[in-house]
């Protein structure tokens, strides 16, 4: 596999340029570590703007896309983020495979829970909390869809 993208919410966990969420942050680091198993190169925008003491505000739309254009599988854990649904429609759009992450206790829009009805999508539920189940759930899809590649 080639190149994945991971894309997650970024702005409401930043305030004053610095990264509010500390449990969220380390989950993100764990995914990006596991993901540089599969993929030769990983994608990850929090990394890329330094957890927001580097935040490219005016070019990240761009930089982001062609970032997705040149991925492979999308890893997403959309919550409540607007810019995550977007980069979902890109990549829809692109017919990129995706990896959803959704919290059971959560609605979601049907745009969203529903992308598999137009793109190659694997969702992934999970309960409560984003932890160390999620990363063995990822790997475990992602072992599918690199056989695939």
């Amino acid at each position: 596999m080639k190149k994945i993208f991971i894309g997650c919410p970024i702005t409401k966990y930043i305030e004053n340029n610095t990264f509010t969420d500390e449990m969220f942050r380390c989950f993100m680091e764990k995914m990006y570590d596991l993901c540089t198993h599969y993929a030769d190169e990983v994608f990850l925008a929090l990394k890329r703007e330094q957890y927001g003491k580097n935040l490219m505000t005016d070019t990240c739309t761009e930089l982001d896309y062609k970032e997705m254009k040149t991925s492979d599988i999308i890893v997403a854990i959309p919550e409540d983020s607007k810019g995550t649904a977007v980069e979902l429609g890109w990549a829809s759009a692109m017919k990129k495979k995706i990896v959803l992450i959704l919290n059971k206790g959560k609605r979601y829009t049907p745009l969203i829970s529903g992308l598999e009805d137009i793109t190659d999508t694997l969702i992934i539920w999970y309960d409560k909390s984003l932890d160390d189940q999620v990363l063995h759930n990822v790997s475990l899809t992602l072992d599918t869809l690199s056989e695939g590649l």
